[in-house]
């Protein structure tokens, strides 16, 4: 009887964890993630920055298109329910004409709106986010954009629009109204998007804001 109790007694101990062994595997996981938070910081400025040069950059490339070509061109992103690939998250260029009184995408010979170039993705899970969902005064390019449909690989997009006229100025979102991007980090939830990065509770994100003139941008992130 002692022998069946002894033999149970060395099972039970050979299924568990001593409370040193359970702090050293706690304190390895410790010192892996203070080593590797580091790179995740380094990884997320990275996507960040990239981000803001992406947007820089096409707005540089649709200020050059106008004056060069004398058609005015907007950058257009598409809106978030255009898909879980590009949605929110992308931007490209495209001409546009005003002859209604509101500014549309010059179509071509099948009656499309097409690209100037393919679509640019902001970098790692960077989106373009409204005011509402960063608790901004301000409203962003999202809510005073000018509304434009694009075709692109066969597929029609609904985008929000900042519209560069030939002469190189910004003509929509129109004089008087404050030109912003907001973008921050963000997972997307059916059709919504959950941010993914907050400070003290508050959501943080990066505000560029956008001179009418000349188009250049400005980052920042609000405190």
């Amino acid at each position: 009887m002692q022998a069946i109790r002894y033999k149970q007694a060395t099972r039970y101990r050979a299924r568990g964890f001593s409370l040193m062994e359970l702090l050293v595997v706690m304190g390895i996981i410790s010192l892996l993630l203070i080593a590797a938070f580091p790179i995740f910081i380094n990884n997320s400025n990275s996507a960040r920055n990239a981000s803001r040069e992406i947007i820089k950059g096409h707005l540089q490339q649709a200020r050059a298109h106008a004056i060069a070509t004398g058609n005015a061109t907007a950058l257009a992103i598409p809106v978030l329910g255009s898909g879980p690939d590009l949605g929110a998250r992308a931007v490209s260029l495209v001409e546009v004409e005003n002859s209604t009184g509101e500014y549309v995408s010059i179509k071509d010979e099948q009656g499309k709106g097409r690209l100037l170039q393919r679509f640019g993705k902001l970098s790692g899970n960077f989106y373009f986010l409204s005011s509402s969902q960063v608790s901004a005064a301000q409203p962003t390019v999202l809510e005073t954009g000018e509304n434009l449909q694009v075709s692109f690989n066969g597929r029609d997009f609904d985008c929000q629009a900042i519209i560069f006229a030939p002469n190189g100025q910004i003509v929509q979102p129109p004089s008087g109204t404050p030109i912003a991007i907001a973008i921050g980090q963000a997972t997307k939830r059916g059709s919504s998007l959950e941010l993914t990065d907050r400070t003290g509770g508050q959501p943080g994100y990066d505000l560029l804001q956008i001179n009418r003139l000349t188009g250049r941008a400005r980052f920042y992130q609000p405190e």
